[in-house]
């Protein structure tokens, strides 16, 4: 079995061991040490990574009490290891956090932690708990930072399973035998594997940044040290950059946002309704100048978007005896017909669509479709030669 360094300090940043074990594996070599001080994925925390005699280990992994590293050179002999400290250091402040967060999840608002993710850039606790309330998020926040900042000491050591009940861990341990346990001083004790800060001040602040219902229970997302410090800066920055935008004291930025909202959601109000009426006036003018009579045939291209010459094709079709093929500068083509008018629309577009390549589907009252953005004027009137074929043959 391979010596686990990291265990007796987290702190280890370098140190020397045999190569033992070596093999090739798709993406790199997987190499097994004597020693090591490179934490593998394991209980959610991610891998560490660094060099060994400067070949990057770019994954660990852990196999039958092995520890793997992956490198991207072949190794041998005696290795030098040299561990990425902030990598490293970030992954402890996150681990450390999660306990006492955990903690004070329980204490506060009386809620286990289901699971735990740390992520690249944000990590995540499920609590059980079918909801959570502002105050409780920030009640616990408070707590768990009021326990940073004491900066009590985070003590590792060994314990037989026979002692656990004693210990009062906050949740059971996953193994037998001798179980590490993590105790936060007079605050939170559990059994876990991972790489923890000496005190909790060197944690930093921890974030409660969101939560929301998850499987029944609730997804916490929280930042700790300096990914918190950096996500304060971000969000300062977008909050400042806002208050200059809108001239507006930064207190008083989300009542300026919903005040703009309120008028775009107006204004929006108003361009739809103006756009209903000159769709309408449009589709009037159409119908007015289309040809034949049983029925009426509309075969135009019109400088709309897509969306509105298909609105526009509808409105002429909910006429009676109307047939419209409309297409828009961008090269949608689209072809609806009145109830009583005996005509498969969507055969007839895929008919004409065929000759420019074009794709489309729909049903037999309306159907629509595209060609190259150049051929839209060709299309459309290619549509309309076989759509008066179509209505003049018998059956339509």
């Amino acid at each position: 079995m391979t010596e686990r360094l990291y265990y007796a300090d987290s702190y280890l940043t370098s140190f020397d061991a045999d190569v033992v074990g070596r093999r090739s594996i798709a993406g790199g070599h997987a190499v097994e040490l004597s020693r090591t001080a490179f934490y593998p994925t394991s209980g959610g925390q991610p891998h560490d990574v660094g060099t060994l005699d400067g070949a990057q280990v770019v994954d660990v992994r852990e196999e039958d009490g092995r520890v793997l590293h992956i490198v991207d050179a072949p190794l041998s002999g005696r290795v030098h290891g040299v561990i990425d400290w902030a990598r490293r250091f970030d992954h402890m402040q996150q681990h450390t956090g999660q306990h006492i967060l955990s903690q004070a999840a329980l204490r506060t608002a009386g809620a286990p932690t289901r699971s735990v993710h740390f992520g690249a850039d944000a990590s995540t606790l499920d609590l059980d708990r079918a909801d959570l309330n502002r105050a409780e998020a920030d009640a616990l926040e408070d707590l768990a930072n009021a326990v940073v900042v004491e900066n009590r000491p985070v003590v590792v050591r060994e314990a037989d399973e026979t002692e656990l009940p004693a210990l009062g861990l906050r949740r059971p341990a996953k193994r037998t035998g001798s179980i590490r346990v993590v105790e936060v001083e007079d605050f939170d004790r559990s059994a876990c594997g991972g790489t923890h800060v000496r005190r909790t001040g060197e944690i930093g602040a921890i974030r409660v940044r969101r939560w929301e219902r998850h499987r029944g229970g609730v997804r916490l997302e929280f930042l700790c040290g300096w990914r918190a410090l950096r996500d304060h800066r971000r969000a300062h920055a977008l909050l400042s950059a806002l208050s200059a935008a809108l001239t507006v004291a930064e207190a008083e930025v989300p009542e300026a946002v919903a005040r703009l909202t309120a008028q775009l959601r107006s204004q929006e109000r108003t361009l739809d309704d103006l756009r209903a009426r000159l769709l309408s006036r449009d589709a009037a003018d159409l119908l007015a100048a289309a040809e034949g009579h049983h029925p009426r045939l509309v075969a135009t291209v019109v400088a709309y978007p897509p969306e509105d010459a298909a609105a526009l094709a509808g409105a002429l079709a909910a006429s009676p005896s109307c047939v419209a093929i409309i297409g828009a500068s961008s090269g949608r083509l689209v072809l609806a017909r009145s109830a009583d008018v005996a005509l498969d629309a969507r055969a007839a577009l895929a008919q004409a669509l065929g000759p420019y390549g074009g794709r489309g589907g729909g049903r037999s009252e309306f159907a629509q479709g595209a060609v190259p953005a150049g051929r839209i004027a060709d299309a459309v009137q290619s549509a309309r030669a076989i759509v008066r074929r179509r209505l003049e043959a018998p059956g339509g």
